[in-house]
């Protein structure tokens, strides 16, 4: 747990004051100014309004807030306060939103120059911080001399929590806060900027893309019912997992219908296979071995699978190569056929790791695609390996300043545009569906769609285009044999 409370928590307490807007200034802190009564008081005597913050190691965070001052008196002082209440933000690090307000008639806080915040009366203190001076403990952690277990729930309403469901069954903690509370509007942090602009993720984006995605179609008149997507990447980049993670997106939990894993030497994908995804997506992903540095998939190989001339679900082992006189061999393929977007799926882990050879090998791919006008995207898996953001929370993809590095690397080795390349996290430890992870993912699709939407757009121009030329010329015979007859 942070020691420092967020705008979000900034924003309930404010709700339990309840009399507007609200700034909290920090006063004092145990791990800045010392744990000391004398300081305590120094800093916070007769600055009105207060919110005392409580953190331990579990990650539970508590305290308690008084309109009243806290004052430096010889004898110890109870005071009133309606507006007083003690609450908890989190337990063992899960958000706990609990008021507890004062008891009718009860006694909010008691002041005393020798002890730091009390909570209730000099009898019955609900929570008694400490006394006196205390010094950190070996553990990072002070070990405070108060108590808030016999009492507690004595001046309070807590409705039944207990001192252990609230402070874990001690009042050791990593730090105690005090800030003054004053009415106005708090200047929000500045947030930080994404490097890449989507809508706000949610729910909503989810459910937003999956219709958006299901949306995209080919051109009627071409008769192609599903975009053919290749994939193409090194040994372990996440190609059969990217797979199994789209499959697992439109299904609502998790997928294996490809097989990953295996020897790190061998690719596990064996057969020319594709993956379709019913009326959820007119996707076809087509997955393939996993490139080597010695890898036999040459450009004869790779243009075979661009052009349609490999049939699905062909065993394209390294010992096994399709030629034109290949019984299987598709010697008239369609549209339908063919491949209309290429993506390359590059482990971003590893990404300053490329051997040259594997460079050169991707590089050349790319070469032939673009004489083909085939459009290209690139997929940047594992990005949860790259920073310790996008592994605590995908969202945070296009925060994360590591990630964008990546993707401006790749971009500079491959001479792509950065708009065509989208990292992604495919499912590995998970056993559940995670909301971001499928929006990242949809993310992508989305766009390698739309890549393919406009190959295929084209080429229903360029077939409109042969059409027409061919009736012209039909034509024009038709009257030059009419001329001559």
């Amino acid at each position: 747990m942070d020691k420092r409370l967020t705008e979000k928590d900034f924003d309930q307490v404010e709700t339990w004051i309840g009399t507007g807007p609200k700034t909290f200034n920090l006063l004092y802190s145990i791990t800045r100014d010392g744990c000391d009564a004398s300081v305590f008081h120094q800093k916070c005597d007769n600055q009105g309004p207060t919110l005392t913050v409580l953190y331990n190691k579990e990650g539970s965070v508590y305290g308690g807030y008084t309109g009243a001052s806290w004052q430096s008196t010889q004898t110890l002082l109870n005071k009133t306060d309606d507006a007083a209440f003690l609450y908890q933000l989190y337990f063992s690090g899960n958000k706990i939103s609990k008021k507890f307000p004062l008891k009718s008639g009860q006694t909010a806080v008691c002041s005393y120059a020798g002890h730091g915040p009390i909570f209730g009366s000099s009898s019955f203190t609900d929570l008694y911080a400490f006394t006196g001076v205390l010094q950190k403990s070996s553990l990072e952690e002070y070990n405070l001399n108060g108590n808030m277990s016999t009492k507690f729930g004595k001046n309070y309403e807590t409705g039944g929590t207990t001192s252990n469901e609230v402070n874990n069954g001690h009042i050791r903690v990593t730090e105690l806060e005090v800030y003054a509370v004053k009415d106005g509007q708090r200047k929000k942090p500045d947030m930080p900027t994404p490097w890449r602009k989507t809508a706000e993720w949610g729910p909503e984006l989810l459910e937003s893309l999956k219709e958006e995605v299901k949306s995209i179609q080919p051109p009627e008149e071409l008769d192609v019912p599903h975009f053919n997507i290749l994939l193409i990447g090194p040994l372990g980049s996440g190609k059969s997992s990217f797979c199994n993670l789209v499959s697992s997106v439109f299904r609502g939990r998790i997928s294996h219908r490809a097989r990953v894993g295996g020897d790190s030497d061998i690719s596990t994908t064996t057969m020319f296979t594709p993956y379709t995804f019913g009326d959820k997506a007119s996707l076809q992903l087509y997955d393939t071995r996993g490139l080597a540095e010695t890898d036999t998939l040459d450009l004869t190989q790779c243009n075979h699978m661009l052009e349609g001339n490999v049939p699905d679900f062909y065993e394209m082992a390294s010992t096994s190569l399709i030629s034109n006189d290949d019984a299987d061999f598709q010697h008239r393929p369609k549209l339908s056929n063919k491949t209309h977007c290429v993506v390359f799926v590059l482990d971003g882990s590893t990404v300053d790791d490329i051997s040259t050879p594997m460079l050169h090998k991707l590089k050349t791919y790319r070469n032939l695609l673009n004489r083909k006008e085939i459009p290209q995207a690139v997929l940047v898996t594992k990005i949860d390996k790259l920073c310790d953001k996008t592994d605590a929370n995908v969202s945070s993809t296009f925060l994360s300043q590591t990630v964008k590095e990546v993707v401006e690397k790749v971009s500079e080795l491959f001479k792509i545009p950065r708009n065509n390349i989208w990292p992604i996290k495919n499912y590995e430890e998970e056993v559940e569906s995670d909301e971001n992870i499928n929006i990242l993912a949809l993310l992508a699709v989305r766009q390698i769609l739309f890549f393919a939407e406009d190959y295929l757009e084209n080429m229903n121009v360029k077939q409109s285009r042969r059409v027409q030329r061919g009736k012209a010329k039909q034509a024009e015979g038709e009257a030059f044999g009419s001329d001559t007859a």
